[in-house]
């Protein structure tokens, strides 16, 4: 049964990944406001610009997959409009390019202001959103997305988010953006230990179809473990903030229980940690941000 149009537009835009690209900007709007810098325009023309990037990611991926044959009826993951039939692949592809425009805008008025760095930042985070799924050889099916979500959702969007506040970046924010990154990095695990045998199907050559199963668990283990490994290198090596990074600690159970739950779920029993791993990831960019307020 299809659901009101509201909620298929709704759940088009994948809300509960959303996080990915919310939590990365509150991370470096912390960093700022620690050294005495906000100014509310251009923190929240990155936000918005930066959460449009990632709705054009969901859509093109939506539209990409489905006209590719990734997705059919024997997907194990949460419902895709275009795969149900709910939208045309025409209307999501228009949606794609209206949030592309946003996203580009955004993009313009903070270049405007900042130069040709930030240009250059968000030209490679919206060419990635696009080339991940779409284009001849898309990044996704190379088994480069890992990498990819690790550049966008981490080390550019904390450090972009920072810099075009402060127009400079500093080694502690590069480091808290790595962690972001982790987590982005632990959500397509997830997303690709579900998909493997549907993936396969498709030629999607994800890391986890190259190396299976055992290093899909490994690499989401890695990055979930590393994310909070850092700030403990940061508290010993790094005079900037020395604090703050251990409040992060304050999520770790929570790291180890998800981290215990991806080595024994398998197939569509996996939906739930990709929202709960984004929802990690927020929790350890409140939980530094709070450390730097004080």
């Amino acid at each position: 049964m299809k659901p009101p149009l509201a909620r298929v537009w709704w759940l088009a835009l994948r809300p509960k990944t959303l996080t990915a690209s919310i939590a990365p900007t509150l991370l470096g709007w912390a960093f700022a406001n620690a050294e005495g810098h906000w100014q509310p325009l251009p923190a929240l023309t990155f936000l918005v610009g930066f959460v449009l990037m990632q709705i054009v990611s969901n859509l093109v991926n939506d539209y990409a997959d489905f006209e590719r044959g990734a997705d059919t009826e024997a997907r194990l993951g949460p419902a895709r409009v275009t795969q149900k039939g709910w939208l045309t692949a025409r209307e999501v592809a228009t949606a794609a390019a209206l949030a592309f425009t946003g996203s580009s805008l955004a993009l313009l008025l903070l270049t405007q202001a900042d130069g040709w760095p930030v240009f250059l930042g968000g030209a490679f985070c919206l060419g990635g959103a696009v080339f991940y799924s779409a284009g001849p050889v898309p990044l996704g099916y190379l088994g480069l997305g890992d990498v990819l979500v690790l550049i966008i959702f981490g080390l550019l969007g904390v450090s972009g988010s920072y810099g075009v506040l402060t127009h400079h970046v500093t080694p502690a924010v590069v480091l808290a953006g790595l962690s972001m990154g982790l987590f982005s990095a632990g959500i397509l695990a997830v997303n690709n230990l579900r998909d493997r045998k549907t993936d396969v199907v498709a030629g999607k050559r994800t890391l986890v179809v190259r190396f299976g199963q055992r290093f899909g668990q490994w690499e989401y283990t890695v990055a979930v473990a590393g994310a909070f490994v850092l700030p403990v290198v940061a508290w010993a090596v790094m005079p900037e903030h020395p604090k703050a990074w251990l409040f992060t600690l304050a999520a770790l159970p929570l790291a180890v229980k998800q981290i215990r739950a991806i080595w024994r779920e398998d197939g569509g029993a996996l939906n739930p940690y990709l929202g709960k791993t984004a929802a990690l990831g927020l929790v350890f960019a409140l939980l530094l941000s709070a450390g730097l307020s004080l």
